[in-house]
Order: structure tokens, then sequence, then C-alpha cells
């Protein structure tokens, strides 16, 4: 049975930043793991061609790299994080289909209102509260 009074993580102020940090994490695995079994196929050759080789490590690190730094910023709450998610989105919103949709998402949790992060459960709970 619930009562309105009961937590509802839909309704939470920081999902927005959540969903924008898990968006970017999914990102980011997703292009190592492709990148990886590129890299893999690419090296394996008999005479495998090592500037192709450093290329797809370049551009699939760079995206990896990107997404990863995102993710960890939408954690800590960062209006930069914010502000690459928006632009990544739109980027991203000339991949159709999948692209729009996640394009989409990202722009619409980054344009939110994204609260700070508390520090921690030992964080005084305002000015008067101070510990020791």
């Amino acid at each position: 049975m619930s009562t309105s009074n009961d937590w509802n993580p839909k309704k939470d102020a920081s999902r927005p930043a959540d969903v924008t940090e898990n968006i970017h994490r999914v990102i980011a695995w997703i292009y190592g793991v492709i990148g990886a079994f590129i890299l893999v196929f690419v090296g394996i050759g008999q005479h495998p061609n090592w500037a192709m080789f450093a290329g797809f490590a370049a551009i699939f690190g760079t995206i990896v790299a990107v997404h990863a730094a995102l993710a960890a910023g939408a954690r800590r709450r960062s209006g930069l994080a914010k502000a690459g998610s928006m632009v990544v989105g739109v980027l991203m919103l000339a991949g159709f289909p999948i692209g729009t949709i996640v394009g989409g998402l990202l722009i619409y949790n980054a344009a939110q209102n994204w609260p700070p992060r508390p520090v921690g459960s030992a964080e005084p709970a305002g000015a008067d509260m101070r510990l020791l």
C-alpha cells in the first residue's frame, strides 16, 4: 500500500542528473566495447595497419573519455557537464532513430534543474548544526 508521503524516485529532484549520468556511462561502455572489438580485429591481421589502429584507438578513446567525463560531471552536478550534455545531445540528434531518442533524453534531462549533490550523510543540516 502506498501513500502520498512515500518516496517516489520518479519525482526526485536529482533524477535528471542521475539519468544524464547513466546515459553517458552506458554510451561510454558501448563505445569502449565496440572500439576494443575493432582494435582486436584490426590488430590480428598478418600485416596490421598501425596507422588505422592508432586512428581507431584515438577516435573511440576520445568518445569514451568525453562521455566518461560528462558522466562524472553529471554525478557532481557540474554546470559544465550540463552544457556538454546539451552539446552531445544535439550532435546525437542526427543519428536517427536511436541517436535521436538518446539525444533528446540528454537534452531534456540536461535542461532540468540539477540540485547540488549532498556531500555525505554526516553533513550539517543547517547553519546552526555544526559537527564540532
